[in-house]
């Protein structure tokens, strides 16, 4: 009889528990926050690869396991730079207040490199914060540091060594507007690092300039499904006030004579269902709006037409922000991409392709006119590969600054393809390096009239 009663009681318990799982997951009450990130903590992003005790190192502040590539898994089945990157001609950067378990990042400047500033950002491990932007002068050595924290914000956030800085913009005055993926915030620092503006949201992978008033920027609507998650903000760069959002479904729903965006739809008798994935639908990963500046150099495109990238399609669109109707498309010339980019007066589009586990990495180059394109920067001369992230900028000498972002590592070449600057972010020389999300080069004369900072 006693076993009975034992065996009831713990089938009321074990119903109780389900029915109350069932009620907190469904109406979202305490403890869901709590159990949600525990999840997500054991489960881990799909796409990091990592093991539950860096997991446990990275979450508690012993190392910033999250943050850290090796050389080996860096590099792929295809690169062979386990020596790592660092040569003779590299030289410790100095005058960064760095945590004495990490060593200093490496640099080389040729004499042949342009003259300006290079603004790089990444994790840093600082002596103060995780995550940063530094801003060297034109003779590589450090001007300014940014401290690049969500810490302190009255809403629910993830700790700084759970997000990943990505998406930077910096103006003429020397303010910055910076983003975090897995971040819930979009902030802007004045030249001095103190917080001009700050607005919630789940903001993510690039920010871009439309003039010198506005920015756009991706954002993820929280809990939504994956289909009506992405939206495409326009912000004023002066307040932070949200100007204009366009949910990236309804892009979808206003090119119905052409179906670029379902490729990752299962169909039925009953109709089409989006299929699983780890990654996103669409996974979108950048917007740059045309400017009036290049407008002349794009006959079939106007002044505020963006040029958006999608990683999970392999998809790159340009599309009239008012009308929200595709101009122009192109699907399959790179693979798993990122920052497709306006070329100035060449009149063309280059494009980071990521090229995720099929080789090496490289910068192309197409004409939106005529759909020639041709490998700009091929990866194998400079065993470069990134499976994820990365940025580049085309140089005013006719190279390409390239982010490479899983091997820590920013360089730089000129026409001929010579590399004329090269940043290398060493957690451990040889071995481990610490991520870079995206770097950019500035002429020697666009900042204007910067402050006095203590």
């Amino acid at each position: 009889m006693n076993n009975i009663r034992i065996i009831s009681l713990c089938g009321l318990v074990f119903f109780f528990a389900f029915f109350l799982g069932l009620y907190v997951y469904h109406a979202q009450v305490w403890p869901y926050t709590h159990f949600k990130e525990f999840i997500a903590f054991i489960l881990g992003d799909a796409e990091e690869n990592i093991s539950f005790k860096e997991k446990i190192k990275n979450d508690f502040n012993f190392k910033p396991s999250r943050h850290i590539k090796t050389a080996e898994e860096g590099s792929g089945r295809w690169l062979q730079f386990s020596k790592g990157f660092e040569s003779e001609n590299h030289r410790e950067l100095e005058g960064l207040k760095l945590n004495p378990r990490r060593e200093k990042p490496r640099i080389f400047l040729s004499e042949k490199a342009p003259e300006g500033y290079r603004l790089i950002q990444g994790t840093f491990d600082f002596d103060e914060v995780l995550h940063g932007a530094i801003l060297l002068d034109p003779e590589g050595k450090v001007k300014r540091v940014w401290h690049l924290s969500q810490a302190g914000v009255d809403w629910e956030h993830q700790k700084d060594p759970n997000i990943f800085p990505h998406g930077l913009v910096i103006a003429p005055d020397g303010s910055l507007v910076f983003a975090f993926d897995e971040g819930t915030t979009l902030t802007k620092y004045d030249y001095c690092g103190n917080i001009v503006w700050r607005i919630k949201g789940l903001f993510h992978h690039s920010i871009s300039f439309e003039n010198e008033n506005i920015i756009w920027v991706w954002k993820r609507r929280q809990y939504a499904w994956m289909d009506t998650a992405e939206i495409l903000v326009k912000v004023d760069y002066n307040t932070g006030k949200i100007l204009k959002e366009i949910p990236l479904v309804k892009v979808m729903e206003a090119n119905p004579d052409i179906d670029i965006f379902g490729m990752m739809q299962n169909d039925t008798p009953e109709g089409s269902n989006w299929a699983e994935t780890t990654s996103g639908f669409w996974h979108a990963n950048d917007i740059e709006p045309l400017t009036k500046k290049f407008e002349p150099y794009y006959p079939n495109f106007k002044a505020g037409d963006l040029l958006v990238s999608l990683r999970t399609p392999n998809l790159i669109f340009v599309m009239d922000q008012k009308s929200l109707k595709v101009k122009w498309w192109r699907q399959g010339l790179t693979r798993r991409q990122h920052d497709p980019d306006w070329n100035s007066s060449k009149g063309t589009i280059t494009i980071f392709n990521n090229n995720m586990h099929r080789g090496f990495s490289s910068i192309k180059e197409i004409n939106p006119t005529t759909y020639e394109h041709r490998i700009l920067l091929e990866g194998e001369k400079y065993d470069f590969y990134t499976w994820w992230r990365g940025k580049h900028q085309i140089m005013p000498t006719g190279g390409v600054l390239t982010t490479s972002s899983d091997q820590g590592r920013v360089f730089e070449t000129d026409a001929k393809g010579n590399i004329t600057f090269e940043f290398i972010n060493t957690y451990k020389k040889n071995q481990e390096y610490l991520v870079v999300s995206e770097a950019l080069f500035l002429p020697s004369s666009y900042f204007k009239a910067l402050p006095q900072c203590e």
